[in-house]
């Protein structure tokens, strides 16, 4: 039988304890973890906490300030247009190469409630709105990993010979018209290491996402998924599973969280070698390519004149 992985959640008092101490940080670093996610009270059902840090701007501060550790941060349209926590997920992967991916979300607990006709995305106060349900958490996902696909790594060719430094006809607009109309491209490559790691939340079955056979969701947690949450002092559940989520409560400590992970991945636990994309870490396959008949964003390069 394979050992499950071990993954840990931290919620909003537990990232601003963890970003400000050096040797917190050390030891999340080092820990032989799957992942964490760093804001999952966000998007779990969980009320607000007095304190708390955007889940991206926690996932920056780690990604500079540490080496090995992977993550993933939560965010939810109802805050935030998918246009938007595109750009925060290729953002983050650049700079962590790799080690962070996105776990969405219906509902963001700490978002301002939008209009009754469109609550996700209108809480912004900047118009428009949709429904805040499944769906377009759901769509969102799929604008999120058909956006950081629109431009091509490998389009970034610095050829000095004829001035050419990416083939910007190979940039394409992705053309979504579902719950989100987005044309695109985003204003940044993929990354270099792949597609991002898109996960799911889901406590029962009914928060399961819409089926859908081009779903870009890659993993699923919550108890309904394939990598159920533990409270901090629970046993691990009986059964199964690809990995465990240890998760403190507000009173508990990130220092007590990483004592308990150390003893768990020391008795029955798989111990995943810190660093190296979060994708390989987990196993999981690259996503397909956007389709080629997508139109493209600019005409072809041509060579420069001075040349």
């Amino acid at each position: 039988m394979t050992k499950p992985y071990l993954a840990l959640g931290l919620a909003g008092p537990h990232l601003v304890e963890l970003t400000e101490s050096r040797t917190l940080l050390s030891r999340w670093d080092a820990l032989p973890v799957a992942f964490s996610v760093l804001g999952i009270d966000r998007i779990d059902g969980s009320l607000p906490a007095s304190v708390t840090l955007a889940s991206s701007a926690a996932g920056a501060t780690l990604a500079g300030a540490t080496k090995n550790g992977r993550f993933l941060i939560a965010a939810a349209p109802q805050r935030d247009h998918p246009y938007n926590i595109a750009r925060r997920v290729v953002s983050l992967a650049h700079l962590s190469h790799g080690r962070s991916g996105l776990l969405i979300g219906v509902r963001d607990a700490y978002a301002p409630e939008g209009p009754a006709a469109g609550p996700a995305w209108g809480g912004a106060g900047l118009g428009g709105g949709a429904p805040l349900n499944a769906q377009t958490a759901s769509d969102a996902a799929f604008a999120v990993r058909a956006l950081e696909q629109g431009w091509p790594y490998d389009s970034i060719i610095g050829n000095r010979e004829t001035g050419i430094l990416v083939e910007s006809n190979r940039i394409v607009h992705v053309d979504l018209n579902s719950t989100f109309s987005i044309a695109g491209p985003l204003n940044a490559p993929a990354p270099a290491t792949g597609a991002s790691v898109i996960a799911w939340h889901a406590a029962t079955v009914a928060d399961l996402p819409p089926a859908d056979a081009d779903s870009p969701i890659d993993l699923m947690l919550g108890n309904a998924g394939s990598v159920p949450v533990v409270a901090l002092g629970a046993e691990p559940p009986a059964g199964r599973f690809a990995g465990i989520l240890l998760r403190p409560s507000l009173e508990q400590s990130v220092g007590e969280l990483l004592d308990v992970a150390e003893r768990w991945l020391g008795d029955g636990f798989a111990s995943i070698p810190p660093g190296g994309t979060l994708r390989n870490a987990l196993d999981l396959t690259e996503p397909p390519p956007l389709a080629p008949t997508l139109r493209a964003a600019f005409p072809a390069p041509k060579p420069h004149v001075s040349l």
